[in-house]
Order: C-alpha cells, then structure tokens, then sequence
C-alpha cells in the first residue's frame, strides 16, 4: 500500500537497525507476559489466562500469521496442564467449523462462476447519479458480504465502485473516496447480519449455547439484519455529508458502463451455484421462521438439520451438479481443486478461539474477569453492561482483526453478564457486533485496507469519518440491542 512505502522510504537504515520489530518484540513478550499472568491469577484459570495473554499479545503484535497463533495455542494447551489433548484438539473438530467450510465452499463457487460480479453489476448498472452510485454500489458489498467473507465482496465490488468514479479533479477524488470508503464499511456492515457474514458472529452464537442462551440462525438474523441496515442507511449519510456527495450531482462523463451496458446471460454454473446457494438460505432460515409462527414438529427437524450440517450438504450438492454443455468435458460445479482454495487459516483461527473460550467458562477465569471488571467500572444494569463491553471491543478491532477481537471480548462479556446478573444475550450480542467495527485505521479491518490501497482516500480522510462512523454506529448497536433483544 501507498502508506508503508511512504513510511519505509521515511525510516533510516540506523533506526531500523536500532529498534526491533513489532513482531521481534511480540515472540519474547508473549511467552513472558504469559508466565506473569498464569502465575498472578493462578490455579486452573490461571493456565487459561496464560493462554489468552500469550495468543492475545501474539495477534496484537502481528508476530505470527493469527492462525499459527490459534494452532500454537491448541497446541500448547494440553502441554501446560490447561485440558487434555483430545479437548484441545477436539476444537479443530468442532461441527461449527464446518458451517465455515461450507459456507467458504458456497463463497467460492459464487466467484469461480462470477455470480457475485453479477449481482454488483446488476445494481451498479441503475446508477444514474453521484448519490445513487454510492448507495448501489455500498448496497451490493452490503448484500454480497451477508454471505461471502467481507474482503471477498469488497474485491467484487471496489473496481466497479472505481469505474463509477472515473475523471480528473479534486471533486472527483473526493466522490471516489466516498465510494471506495462505502464499500469497504458496507462489506463490514453486512458481515452483521447472518451467522455466517463474518467469524464474529459464530464465535458470539458459541458462547451463548455454552452459556445455555442458544441463539438460531434465524434468531441472529432478527438482530443482525435491523442493525445492519440501520448501520448502512447512517453510513452512506456519513460519506455524503463527510466528503460532499449531493443527491442531484450527474456522474461523471468518463464513468463506464458496467459489462458494456448489457448484462451477459446466466451460465450453467452461475444457475448451479444460485441453486445451492438458495438451498442453503432456506434450510437455515425456514425452521426458526416456521418455529415462530407455531408450526408443529420443526423442532425435531431442527435437531437433525443444524446449521452446519446445511452447509455441507449444500457444498457437497456443487460437487456432484453437472455444468458442462453439450459436447464440452465434464465438469461440476465445484471441483475439489477450487474448493480447498478456501481460507483455512481462518478456521483455524476460529478453532482456537473456541478452545480459549472453552478454557474460560471452564476454569472461571471469565467469572473472574466479569467480577473484576465489574468492580472496577460499577456497571451493574443492563444497559450499562451492553454499553461497556460494546465499546471495549469497538476499541480493540481497531488494533487487532475483528476475529482476534471477538476471541479476547467475548469470554469477558459472558462473565461480566454473570457477575453483574444480566442476561448473557445482551453483553453477547453487543461484543460481537462491537468487535466488527474498525473503520478508522487501513490496518483495522481487511475491507479497510483494500479501500485505503486503492490510493483514492487519505489517511486524515479515513481517520476523521471513520471515527464519526464509529461513535454514531456505537449509538446505534447499543440502543438496538437493547431495543431487539427485548429487554
């Protein structure tokens, strides 16, 4: 990115001899704050708290790939007495994983037959004006990331979004910053609303169940898609006032067409993922929707029709749907040579975070950080639990990845619920969606990142609408959780 060749072209070779990395620095500290913090708590839920301060500092410094640290973290877990190899390992193995590989599965299939560059094209092509480009084009991340990793929607998106802006002058920078801005906190945005947008949110619906508060697809899905739009709705109001994009402003003249204009026909495997995709959405949304209106016997099918098992079934239908024409070699689908392009790292990461939230219900150490912080801070209502844990993960996502935030909050809003006797939903729920912000840094979130490379937004730029961004969605996540979730 344009930012860190600046700052390696302003750094002397003496300085960067003198002072070691962030990474150097994070491999001895970990290991050292770890013993401190294991020592210091003690007990079992010390062993845990050595783990969570190892893989924490660890994931802040960036001194390994955030999935070497997760395996690491399994790894050394049974090796300090924490739980025995076959808990530790058996979080490598947990069903909800697979609602990743699945859905990673589906994600991959929308990109081998182009159907995620469909749907953006589709809305993009009914852009008439300036206002109208930012709202189809933010909409189309928005929707896309509901369902694919959010930096998979935003690269979809953000070359589209860039086309619409096309042309010379100050005005028309600051209109393709707006774009490349909306896209990137839409894909965050619609990372919201499924259980599947982003690892957050699995990692909040995990803690719940082991908390005995289970939360269903469709019931995250109440919660999430209001918050989401509300979000988004306030976002693309941000970009307009922030970088001055008004309702009547034309397009600029030298904005393309998107795919010339005309939109080519639906290929084989386009039909094929839509299908297993479609598939997938209904048999994770209709059981809780049935259930809510009364229909009997669905709570049966629930038992055997989890989330997860849906994604798999609905991946393994790509490996089997034929898409070859006539005449033309086989082919399906999916290969298996397409379908392990997957992001394993990420499961491995949201295993590990499984076994560390594990670890803290088990040991009490989240009873023990709950009464703490608890203590130190007096919040004892509910809205006052929401509030604290919503903005303490708001605040770590700017430094660390939303899974590595989720991971270290989330443990600690379950025991702060507990100690404060507040329901568990409430401090859960605002946690998650809490650590998926970010918006003011390019390192807070990958979407984040992409839009600042584009060149096309200032540091300054994204730090200043990205911190108004991030106090008014704070308004809105905590009043809507407390609003939603009834209490």
């Amino acid at each position: 990115m344009q930012g860190s060749v600046s700052m390696s072209s302003t750094t002397s070779p003496a300085s960067s001899s003198r002072w070691p990395s962030s990474s150097t620095v994070g491999l001895w500290l970990a290991p050292a704050l770890a013993f401190v913090a294991a020592r210091s708590t003690g007990g079992e839920a010390g062993l845990a708290c050595g783990l969570f301060v190892f893989a924490g500092t660890l994931w802040l410094t960036e001194a390994l790939h955030p999935a070497a640290t997760a395996l690491a973290t399994v790894a050394l877990a049974p090796l300090v007495g924490a739980c025995t190899a076959k808990e530790a390992f058996g979080a490598l193995g947990h069903p909800i994983l697979f609602l990743f590989v699945g859905s990673f599965m589906l994600a991959e299939a929308m990109r081998v037959h182009g159907l995620g560059e469909r749907l953006a094209g589709w809305l993009a092509r009914r852009a008439r004006r300036r206002t109208s480009a930012l709202v189809a084009t933010s909409f189309a991340a928005f929707a896309l990331s509901m369902w694919v990793s959010n930096a998979a929607a935003t690269a979809i998106v953000l070359p589209i979004a860039l086309g619409l802006g096309r042309g010379e002058g100050d005005d028309l920078r600051r209109f393709r910053a707006a774009l490349v801005l909306g896209v990137a906190w839409a894909a965050s945005m619609g990372g919201l609303c499924t259980p599947v947008g982003t690892p957050p949110n699995l990692i909040g619906i995990r803690a719940l169940a082991a908390a005995g508060t289970p939360l269903s697809f469709a019931g995250w899905m109440a919660i999430g898609l209001p918050l989401g739009l509300a979000m988004w709705g306030a976002m693309v109001v941000v970009l307009m006032a922030r970088f001055g994009v008004h309702p009547r402003q034309p397009l600029p003249q030298a904005a393309l067409p998107v795919d010339g204009g005309t939109p080519r026909p639906w290929g084989r495997g386009e039909k094929a993922a839509t299908s297993a995709f479609a598939v997938a959405v209904v048999l994770w949304t209709a059981p809780g929707i049935l259930e809510l209106v009364g229909v009997e016997g669905v709570t049966a099918v629930k038992a055997r029709l989890g989330e997860e098992v849906v994604a798999v079934l609905a991946a393994a239908l790509l490996f089997v749907w034929p898409v070859h024409g006539p005449g033309e070699p086989p082919r399906r689908a999916l290969s298996w040579e397409e379908a392990v392009r997957i992001d394993w790292g990420t499961v491995v990461l949201f295993g590990g975070g499984i076994l560390l939230g594990d670890l803290a219900q088990k040991t009490g150490l989240a009873r023990q950080w709950g009464e703490a912080l608890l203590l130190a801070s007096g919040a004892a209502t509910p809205w006052a639990v929401t509030a604290l844990v919503t903005a303490v993960a708001l605040l770590l996502s700017e430094v660390a990845s939303n899974t590595a935030a989720a991971t270290l909050v989330i443990p600690l809003s379950v025991g702060l619920a507990q100690a404060a006797h507040v329901p568990v939903v409430l401090a859960v729920v605002g946690a998650t969606l809490g650590a998926s912000f970010g918006f003011m840094m390019p390192i807070s979130t990958a979407p984040n990142a992409m839009a600042y490379g584009t060149g096309q937004v200032t540091m300054r730029e994204m730090i200043r609408a990205g911190l108004l961004f991030d106090l008014l969605g704070y308004v809105v996540v905590v009043a809507g959780v407390l609003l939603l979730v009834g209490v």
